[in-house]
């Protein structure tokens, strides 16, 4: 929830610029920590090595103190080497001899009312601590101070388990200050100039990157109705905008087939509208010439014209509700039986006028009751009625009709056997078109090519499977398998 709202607020900016800002945060963010980690071991580094220097220089220092045989202390002029190379000047190191009971031995430089601290550090070093430090920085009781700060060593000078002298030098950090102020600096300066630069190649390289895409889109905004043939160029690389064109790709396609589809679907509707329409219409053109002729005859042609006429849009309603998808779908518990069982009673009259016997066979391959499937009453009826009227028409008569369900444990299967002349092989791949027929016997079949087409919508739209073949011996075998509950 937090980050949406943090969001929100670029979701108007390009996806080119989203992108642009995401890398240079991400970067920024990286380089930043980095940046820091280093700095700071770079900055312990250098305090490390100013710390050994400096304790370098308190063993030199301490080696020029000297103590009496009997416990007494002598303490001759404190000497400065001046031959070595190290990290602070010599001439303003502070150095100082204090007692266990704080009295100040001896002192080498202005001191001023500079009093360094000693309790706690006879105390660290009483307990095994080889020397202690400690950073002052407030030194402003340090007349003509050298740096903002000052490092100081204690480090003793008996060899006693709790030492009773130690050796205090306080020297400038105007080095060390000077090393980190440097790469401060450098890191305030870089860093910024780092990120103008990653920005602006943020944005050249996404730009880049979103230029196939840009291309893409150019090309599908110039595609028209007419030239649903063109395709979106596919990048060499596999990568999202490779499987985008493919998509894109993909889509035209079943775009371009709906389209000729439809074409196809209005062409042919219109040409199976006319033909009733034209006879109607010349129909009537006779009996106004010739009124005296027998109206019965007439009327009954007519209403033969008109039957058809409501078949044809029955049909075409009835698949433009299958085309409408699942929201047109009423969803219940049905059985496939019992829509067997109603599309063979509807069926009785046209397989009685021709002789031909309807057998109905159940197998249950499981000890279990029958299955229930979740679907459409009016679909699935309409979907198992033309599979078995295809049947029926395609039979020559005194033929049988074989129907056959299937209970298995996850589906339900329906087989219908018909021992017609069978689908042609090259017409296999379109029988389930709108308007395709067979050729065989095509001419002698009253019908419009729908009725598989209608079954085939009706099957996909309930995830389930209508596929058809040729079986054994002579005949055609449609084949509708769905899934249980």
């Amino acid at each position: 929830m937090f980050l949406k709202k943090i969001y929100k607020p670029f979701s108007v900016f390009s996806i080119r610029l989203r992108l642009s800002l995401i890398f240079v945060a991400i970067f920024g963010a990286t380089t930043i920590l980095f940046n820091m980690f280093i700095f700071k071991m770079m900055i312990d580094n250098l305090q490390q090595d100013f710390d050994d220097a400096l304790f370098n220089y308190a063993v030199d220092v301490s080696q020029g103190v000297e103590i009496g045989l009997k416990g007494d202390l002598n303490f001759p002029p404190l000497r400065l080497d001046h031959g070595k190379i190290l990290p602070f000047p010599l001439g303003t190191a502070l150095i100082q001899v204090r007692h266990a009971s704080g009295a100040v031995l001896a002192r080498v430089g202005n001191f001023g009312e500079f009093n360094p601290p000693y309790k706690k550090d006879f105390e660290r070093i009483g307990g095994g601590d080889e020397a202690t430090y400690h950073t002052i920085e407030h030194i402003s009781n340090i007349p003509s101070a050298e740096a903002d700060s000052y490092r100081l060593i204690s480090f003793p000078l008996d060899n006693a388990s709790k030492p009773q002298l130690l050796l205090q030098i306080a020297v400038p950090m105007t080095l060390l200050e000077t090393q980190i102020s440097n790469r401060l600096t450098l890191m305030e300066i870089g860093i910024p100039f780092i990120l103008i630069i990653a920005t602006l190649g943020g944005v050249f390289l996404s730009a880049r990157a979103l230029a196939p895409v840009k291309n893409m889109i150019e090309i599908t905004q110039n595609i028209k109705a007419s030239e649903l043939s063109t395709r979106v160029p596919v990048p060499l690389a596999n990568d999202e905008i490779k499987k985008l064109a493919l998509t894109l790709n993909e889509m035209l396609s079943r775009i371009q087939k709906a389209f000729q589809s439809q074409e196809r679907f209005i062409a042919d509707a219109s040409h199976q509208l006319l033909t009733p329409l034209t006879i109607l219409r010349q129909e009537l053109e006779l009996f106004r010439k010739n009124p005296s002729q027998d109206s019965d005859s007439f009327i009954k042609s007519s209403i033969q014209e008109v039957d058809i006429l409501s078949k044809v849009i029955q049909e075409m309603l009835l698949l433009a509700r299958a085309d409408a998808g699942l929201g047109a779908l009423n969803l219940q518990e049905l059985s496939l039986e019992d829509l067997v069982f109603e599309a063979l009673s509807r069926c009785e009259k046209l397989a009685t006028s021709k002789s031909i016997k309807l057998k109905l066979n159940i197998n249950n391959e499981t000890s279990e009751d029958r299955k229930m499937i979740l679907g459409d009453n009016d679909l699935l009826g309409n979907l198992v009625f033309n599979i078995v009227e295809n049947a029926i028409k395609y039979s020559p008569n005194n033929e049988v009709v074989s129907i056959r369900v299937t209970h298995r444990e996850k589906t339900c299967e329906l087989v219908v056997d018909d021992n017609g002349p069978g689908i042609p092989q090259e017409q296999l791949p379109f029988i389930f078109e709108r308007f395709s027929r067979g050729t065989n016997m095509g001419s002698q079949i009253k019908g419009f090519g729908l009725g598989l087409a209608i079954a085939q919508k009706i099957a996909i739209l309930h995830g389930a499977k209508l596929s058809a073949e040729n079986h054994t011996g002579n005949g055609a075998r449609l084949t509708f398998e769905i899934k249980n509950i």
